[in-house]
């Protein structure tokens, strides 16, 4: 059965996010993993929308990044037509 699109791009955000920030740091994925605790392809798989992470695996990448694990959620504010727009990761 195929996946809810919506739950795919969720996904891919929060991978983007996350490669954003990892990137932003001057990390690899192999030192953002071994200070999480993480293997390297685990984080390929999450920055390419690929996998699904629980709660404590976020924490684990925020305290890796020392960001909180909010950063990794783009905010959604109003626009001027009642909307929502998403702002930049880590913002």
């Amino acid at each position: 059965m195929p996946e809810p699109a919506r739950q795919q791009a969720q996904r891919l955000a929060f991978g983007a996010s996350l490669r954003l920030i990892r990137a932003n740091a001057g990390l690899t994925q192999e030192q953002v993993a071994h200070a999480a605790g993480l293997d390297r392809t685990y984080i390929g798989s999450v920055e390419n929308g690929r996998r699904n992470l629980s709660l404590q695996a976020i924490w684990q990448l925020a305290d890796a990044l020392g960001v909180s694990p909010r950063a990794f959620f783009p905010v959604r504010e109003l626009d001027e037509a009642g909307g929502v727009q998403p702002s930049q990761a880590g913002t």
